[in-house]
């Protein structure tokens, strides 16, 4: 039977090979610029993960004979490789590997005879082996997103190297923009540092012990207020006496009906304008999904939240309104946005768990903080500064019954440690310090995310928040004196030497007037009008091995065509320089500064 198995393999692996059209051996192949190949069967995600960054493939990945093919066309263009073609001999550098063929065949190691030792050819395109990227170039070539979608990753030897929570951090766009208003409280620099503590017996719900053991004090803390439920004054007195401010997470459990102009909603606005600091309130969140009593209905949702807003507003100056949601479903949240006059910050509740919805089939070990925070934050934070409300990183699961304190000293690492450099726009995160095991509802006793009970977890959480970024207390009447920073990250792809970036980066931070046919989009700015390149790229969401569609805008295109001012730093990330003079946009040049308003135009020397 056992010998039936393996003929069987054999005959499958035999015609997935014919299947492809391969034929071997073709020494008059144009190495540096090889002709299109036809479509293949067994089709991949057309993006290759690169260091972080997403890539549009010109050929296909295909499998066959038991390995992922690459075209050597693109692997030329990601990897910079160097191809030496001489006789019947090809030499492929990469920094100090080489991967040696003479026809066809592996020539500079020893290769096992199980192992495949030749490249491939479809229509004229060379297609290289995993196995030979990895033993030869020392390229790791992995499926991701654990196996469950069809995108392939590639990790240099460097990148192999790093610590966990330091590999494929990808290109950031950076926007330095003059003149931007604060928000009400808003630093100008640094992270309000934040926890949730109230649930954590193992330092008796001490915010004073928080500090204590983290080595840092932190500027708020938060806990949960069901709507109807009174003002809780002494816990925020008992917040002020640790010199932080509150954040409160004030629920319409009952439903949205409940909320009204009433006695109860105003006693609730005049004592958190008595206790005389600045308050936090985060009403009604996670209204995008379906598990709050609050969801389901956005324009019922909008118009109680503006009541809340214009009585807040009105009653108690101090309370600065966080409009909050879940980093997921992404396609329900802004339906629920209640208009930027209406919101001063916007917040969303990131967590990192091995397992969703208690299923061991549903693992999730994969996904990044850092692009779980993408959407909400490429989506707001051109107008409005960010808040985590909550984030929370699992360390043990009833799932498997495993403890996980790898896996939570990465995920709070990669956290703490690249908000201040990649996520300028982010004022406020909160830490969710709760053994879930104990403290949640029944049904929900899964995750423990609390970061006191060990010392590692410990260590990994106070080595990053003690960074200065990291603000210990409130900023009042912060003003601005320099240009505040916003960045844009993972909404883009690199194809054919280009950076392309999502339509929606042109549209919202650079305020330019996009319209699009099939094949390019035609920018309006400051009176000129000019047609960029096209692209469409589907890349992997963060989670739920779901797909997101980029409509691609060739930004090197687009910044040489309007003279504006950029430039990319050293590790590849791209600088763009805007200036505003009295409410006008402003784009910098070498030699001076032109900016428009209205129909008048100027040029600064």
């Amino acid at each position: 039977m056992a010998n039936k198995k393996i003929l069987l393999v054999a005959v499958v692996a035999t015609i997935m090979i014919i299947g492809v059209t391969i034929w071997i051996g073709n020494q008059s192949l144009n190495w540096s610029d090889s002709a299109a190949g036809e479509d293949n069967s067994s089709r991949y995600s057309k993006d290759i993960v690169f260091d972080g960054d997403h890539y549009k493939l010109q050929y296909d990945v295909f499998t066959g004979n038991g390995h992922l093919y690459i075209s050597l066309v693109d692997l030329r263009e990601i990897l910079d490789l160097e191809v030496e073609q001489a006789e019947e001999k090809v030499s492929i550098t990469y920094q100090d590997n080489q991967l040696i063929y003479d026809r066809n065949i592996v020539q500079n190691s020893q290769a096992k005879e199980n192992e495949i030792r030749e490249y491939l050819v479809d229509n004229d395109v060379v297609y290289l082996p995993d196995l030979h990227l990895k033993k030869y170039l020392g390229i790791q070539v992995n499926y991701y997103l654990d196996q469950k979608t069809n995108t392939i990753q590639l990790s240099s030897p460097e990148e192999q190297q790093k610590e966990a929570y330091d590999k494929g951090l990808g290109t950031t766009i950076f926007l330095h923009k003059d003149d931007v208003p604060l928000a009400k409280y808003e630093p100008q620099d640094g992270i309000y540092l934040g926890g949730y503590v109230i649930q954590d017996e193992f330092i008796d719900t001490s915010m004073n012990k928080f500090n204590e053991v983290s080595g840092k004090n932190h500027a708020s803390y938060f806990r949960y207020v069901g709507y109807g439920q009174p003002f809780p004054t002494e816990w925020v007195h008992q917040v002020k006496s640790v010199g932080g401010f509150p954040q409160i997470a004030w629920e319409p459990n009952n439903g949205l009906e409940e909320v009204k102009d009433d006695e109860y909603l105003r006693a609730f606005a005049k004592k958190a304008r008595e206790v005389n600091v600045p308050i936090l309130l985060r009403y009604a969140s996670e209204m995008n999904g379906n598990w709050t009593a609050y969801s389901g209905n956005a324009d019922l949702y909008i118009k109680k939240w503006k009541l809340v807003h214009d009585v807040m507003e009105e009653e108690a100056p101090n309370v600065m309104m966080l409009w909050n949601v879940f980093t997921m479903p992404e396609h329900t949240i802004s339906k629920f946005y209640p208009g930027d006059e209406y919101v001063d910050y916007v917040g969303v509740n990131i967590y990192n768990v091995v397992y969703h919805n208690d299923r061991l089939e549903d693992k999730s070990d994969f996904e990044d903080p850092l692009r779980l925070l993408d959407y909400v934050y490429n989506r707001y934070s051109d107008t409005k500064p960010i808040v985590i409300g909550e984030f929370g990183a699992t360390n043990y699961t009833v799932t498997d019954g495993l403890y996980h304190v790898d896996f939570a000293e990465e995920k709070i690492s990669r956290m703490y440690k690249y908000l201040p450099k990649l996520y300028p726009r982010v004022k406020a995160i909160y830490y969710f310090d709760v053994n879930n095991l104990v403290n949640a509802p029944e049904g929900r006793k899964i995750n423990n995310y609390a970061i006191t009970e060990n010392s590692r977890i410990t260590e990994a959480y106070s080595s990053q928040v003690e960074h200065q970024n990291y603000l210990s207390g409130i900023v009042d009447k912060a003003e601005r004196n320099s240009k505040e920073t916003f960045s844009y990250r993972d909404f883009l792809f690199y194809y054919q030497n280009e950076l392309f970036v999502d339509v929606q980066f042109v549209e919202e931070y650079l305020q330019m007037n996009v319209a699009e046919n099939d094949t390019e989009f035609s920018v309006a700015f400051n009176d000129e009008t000019v047609t960029i390149q096209k692209e469409m790229h589907t890349i992997d969401k963060a989670a739920f091995f779901e797909k997101r569609e980029i409509k691609g805008i060739s930004l090197d295109e687009l910044l040489d065509a309007f003279d504006m001012e950029h430039e990319y730093d050293g590790d590849g990330n791209l600088h763009i320089y805007l200036s505003y003079v009295e409410g006008a946009l402003a784009v910098l040049f070498d030699g001076g500064r032109f900016f428009s308003e209205g129909n008048y135009h100027f040029l600064l020397i």
